[in-house]
């Protein structure tokens, strides 16, 4: 396993090509969002002997994303599990890509296919790993006392952990609410180096009773001899200094496979109308329904964007009711947390659109903005410093793209934003892309417009250099 030659050859950031050069087998990399952790995961994978087996665990929508991350960087061919029930993964696969959600069926599974040799384990947003309760104290007939695991989640990961030879932790929020999230994940790359919970949030929380029973854990000790502690297994990596060494712009293409598609609801009796009505009105719902397809993943990536990473986000679709229906999946998932949402197209009044983007612009914290192309991808100034745009339903023309690009690197720009652009397999979708394609490259021939050739490469999936340089720190990390 190994990077491709153009990665090797200084596309390496100096803190990713650090971490390529660390001889630490368990390390945590703290850096901020966007900064390159997966590729950086990547390159600390290709370090391993060549019988190592791999895990990589991360959020559900983002586990295809690192397996075309790693087939376009490295040697590595990681096969995705879905799914709660564990299977064989195919004969020569030594990668595995799993989520958060199901590594409690999956775990002991993946202890017996490691066979009980080298086991190299990645935890990507390793802060879901933050639950310290693994096991519950019994007591015995003849009174004595022991520990059993729990079946949950926890004690999964703890397992897996304990198994593997080699362990990596990503997060750019270790600390989400108190220190003593901390110790669950410190024990999740260094199994057992940190004591148990009690005696971490006894030495580093200043542990006490708590009024009500149990222990009050939010308090802080030993400040300077945890952070020395911490100093010997963690890279950190700021905002600034990432920004340092960023793109003003990346993009990539997010091709949803229909395992990781929604189920469309309502549409058997509309395709049947729509049929009736002519070529159009069948096509217009084709588009609905790959929207609807769409929405789920969208939806959780605007999640965990914006309440994981404290991101902006804004998401461009081509029809008000996907805007809409877009809009109410976002709201009800952010609805615990205090960041805005807003949402339009036009059948809103200028004014009130306007005020939105006005609202938006003025937000430095996180939050989502929902609405159409047409009604916001051409003169408007405002969502320039976005994290993260989402394309929902591809734009018909190279025109209405590149302008709504432009919506997000401009003058002023204060943020390298990244572009994604989501199709459904199976659906129309691939017809409305290669339509896109086919006029972007006529544009490039005719014109030579750098921006058309980046999206057309982008779609095409395949990359200049110059594209490639862009796209090494194109990760949703």
């Amino acid at each position: 396993m190994s990077l491709r030659p153009f990665v090797q050859d200084g596309f390496l950031t100096p803190y990713q090509q650090g971490v390529l050069d660390d001889p630490r087998p368990d390390v945590h990399l703290w850096w901020a969002c966007g900064s390159g952790k997966t590729l950086a995961a990547l390159a600390w994978l290709t370090k391993g002997p060549p019988d190592e087996r791999v895990v990589i665990v991360t959020r559900a929508p983002t586990k295809a994303q690192w397996a075309r991350e790693a087939q376009k960087y490295t040697t590595l061919r990681p096969q995705v599990l879905t799914g709660r029930t564990p299977y064989a993964p195919e004969p020569d696969t030594r990668v595995v890509v799993l989520s958060w959600a199901t590594i409690q069926g999956w775990a002991e599974y993946l202890l017996t296919w490691a066979r009980g040799g080298r086991l190299a384990v990645v935890w990507d947003e390793l802060h879901k790993g933050k639950a310290w309760k693994r096991r519950e104290r019994l007591v015995a007939r003849d009174g004595s006392v022991y520990y059993s695991w729990l079946d949950n989640r926890a004690a999964a990961c703890a397992k897996l952990a304990k198994g593997a030879t080699r362990r990596l932790g990503l997060t750019a929020t270790p600390v989400r609410d108190r220190r003593s999230d901390l110790w669950a994940q410190l024990d999740l790359v260094q199994p057992g180096a940190w004591g148990s919970n009690y005696q971490f949030i006894t030495r580093y929380c200043d542990a006490k009773p708590g009024a009500y029973g149990g222990l009050d854990a939010s308090g802080v000790s030993n400040c300077d001899e945890l952070r020395q502690r911490l100093d010997l297994v963690t890279s950190v990596v700021t905002k600034e200094e990432a920004s340092r060494h960023l793109p003003p712009l990346r993009r990539s293409l997010i091709y949803l496979s229909k395992a990781d598609q929604s189920r469309p609801a309502g549409f058997k009796q509309d395709m049947k109308r729509a049929a009736k009505q002519g070529a159009n009105a069948l096509f217009e719902m084709q588009l609905l329904e790959a929207a609807s397809r769409k929405r789920q993943w969208i939806a959780d990536t605007v999640r965990d964007a914006v309440l994981e990473d404290g991101q902006k986000v804004v998401v461009l679709t081509g029809r008000r009711k996907d805007a809409e229906a877009l809009a109410g999946l976002v709201a009800t998932r952010l609805k615990k947390s205090d960041a805005p949402v807003w949402w339009g197209h036009g059948g809103v009044s200028t004014k009130e659109r306007a005020k939105m983007v006005d609202a938006y612009a003025e937000t430095e914290g996180p939050c989502a903005f929902i609405g159409t192309t047409d009604a916001f991808g051409e003169a408007v100034d405002g969502l320039q410093n976005t994290d993260i745009a989402i394309f929902g339903l591809l734009p018909w023309t190279p025109g209405m793209v590149t302008q709504a690009e432009g919506r997000f690197s401009r003058h002023g720009s204060k943020r390298s934003v990244h572009i994604m652009y989501t199709v459904a397999e199976g659906t129309v979708d691939e017809h409305v892309a290669d339509t896109l394609l086919e006029k972007l490259e006529q544009v490039t021939d005719t014109l030579d417009d750098p921006t058309a050739s980046g999206i057309a490469d982008t779609l095409a999936g395949s990359e200049s250099e110059d594209d490639i340089i862009q796209g090494v720190m194109a990760l949703f990390a």
